[in-house]
């Protein structure tokens, strides 16, 4: 073979394949949708198929159905089905199910002729049916035995489903997302029915808590089937716990002499059996000994017990003892303290003022108090000596009090005299001298002889100019 042939033979072989390829490429059907899930009863399903040529024919396969020619112009001889599309010009070719039933699940089919070929599309139909209702079991736990802090798992299961039904968990309507974990769906083929169904399962994974008791844990499975779009099912949890743990209560408030009553709520389940401690002595509940009178818990829901403990008579060293309530139930015991308050205590615990500091401040005060007395007392007596104070004049002549002598008197005697009363004080400077009769000579101070303070007894004297003479018996 020549060189053209073999060229001219491996054009028209190009060309063959650029045209095969072009055609093959314009058969191309597209669907809308190419996956379509209904329920069952659902009204005017419409489904769609279209190629990008004009078409001659059009064919649909509907399951349930027979096979017919699906014409824009003329009418179905299918009942239940009828034509849906643009026309057999624009390569439109559908059909539109008026009412959905079970048996339509499957692929619908559609035929188209172009060109003297024909090319065919499909469109998957799911025809959705509710689960069953979902259940909640728990693994390996007696729900009637489920105590604080274990570790449970619950697993929910919604059956026979089409599609598989989404499931969530729930505590009191609120969602739990911690330790949830979905599970695949389990695929199963009913031959009977000829149904494809499919069961959604999910666990949950918990630590129970106390304030889990009494609360609803739900499983809730959605599906489109389902009349109201979900479908539930609720647990109630009941936890056994022992009695909880409170801080120190103080009871304010109380007043002296009168009935006093100190309770506190403490949480348990089962219930608990409660016992007082004062001071070594124990009191049972449902008792009453001398003063004491101890009730019953009083349930107030939700596992919350009111105790109370009942006082006649309160008196001051009823607020000094120490008061210890043991509650125990099958699951445990706890104890707690409490501390009595009256209303005429000064100290308010919300103050932020303690004992120790008022103690203080007492203390304080009455060393103030005491030094000030004692300082005013040495002063009124003259037994300290006080630099610049000045003396009263009216001092009386038995007084203790001493003077201290100028340093330039070395006349005076080494013991302080007994002054008169008349005697007043002059300042020279800074230094204090008693003011005499006497006179300055030579710089120096000359004392006038003082008689020493007599207790005059009159016998009969008479006086002159202003003076008043008499006999005296003197003594020093």
């Amino acid at each position: 073979m020549s060189s053209k042939m073999q060229t001219l033979f491996l054009t028209s072989l190009l060309a063959a394949f650029a045209a095969f390829t072009a055609f093959a490429s314009a058969q191309v059907v597209d669907t809308e949708p190419r996956m379509i899930t209904v329920v069952e009863n659902q009204e005017n399903v419409n489904l769609h198929c279209r190629i990008g040529r004009s078409t001659n024919l059009c064919l649909i396969q509907v399951p349930g159905f027979a096979q017919f020619s699906a014409s824009p112009t003329e009418p179905s001889p299918v009942a239940g089905l009828k034509y849906f599309g643009e026309g057999y010009e624009r390569g439109s070719c559908g059909v539109t199910i008026e009412r959905v039933t079970a048996d339509n699940s499957g692929n619908m089919t559609c035929t188209l002729l172009v060109g003297g070929k024909t090319v065919m599309g499909a469109i998957e139909i799911v025809v959705a049916f509710p689960p069953e209702q979902p259940f909640i079991e728990a693994r390996s736990a007696n729900l009637d035995q489920v105590v604080v802090d274990s570790k449970l798992t619950f697993d929910c299961e919604a059956a026979r489903g089409n599609p598989a039904a989404t499931i969530s968990w729930f505590l009191d309507n609120e969602q739990i997302y911690e330790g949830v974990r979905p599970v695949e769906p389990e695929e199963n083929f009913d031959e009977v029915s000829g149904k494809r169904f499919f069961t959604a399962r999910s666990s949950l994974t918990r630590s129970i808590r106390a304030e889990d008791n009494g609360k609803r844990l739900t499983c809730q499975a959605e599906h489109m089937a389902y009349p109201k779009g979900a479908s539930r099912t609720d647990l109630v949890l009941n936890v056994n716990f022992q009695p909880q743990a409170l801080p120190d209560q103080t009871v304010y408030g109380l007043q002296l002499g009168r009935t006093a009553t100190a309770s506190l709520v403490i949480n348990a389940n089962p219930p608990p059996i409660v016992m007082w401690n004062i001071d070594g002595v124990d009191y049972h509940q449902g008792s009453e000994n001398g003063r004491y009178a101890v009730a019953i818990p009083e349930a107030l829901g939700n596992n919350r017990y009111n105790v109370t403990l009942t006082i006649a008579g309160l008196t001051l060293e009823d607020l000094s003892k120490m008061y210890t309530l043991r509650a125990s139930n099958s699951f445990g015991v706890e104890e707690y303290r409490v501390m009595l308050r009256s209303q005429d205590e000064v100290i308010n615990e919300s103050s932020g003022v303690g004992i120790g500091e008022i103690v203080g401040l007492v203390l304080a005060v009455l060393i103030v108090l005491t030094a000030v007395a004692l300082i005013l007392v040495a002063r009124a007596t003259g037994r300290w000596c006080f630099r610049g104070a000045s003396l009263n004049t009216d001092i009386n002549p038995d007084s203790e009090a001493q003077i201290t002598p100028h340093p330039h008197d070395d006349e005076i005697d080494e013991k302080l005299q007994p002054q008169d009363p008349a005697a007043h004080f002059v300042h020279e400077g800074d230094e204090k001298h008693p003011a005499t009769n006497g006179k300055h000579e030579n710089g120096k101070q000359t004392k006038t002889q003082q008689q020493p303070p007599t207790v005059p007894v009159v016998a009969g004297g008479k006086q002159e100019n202003g003076k008043t003479e008499s006999k005296t018996n003197t003594s020093v």
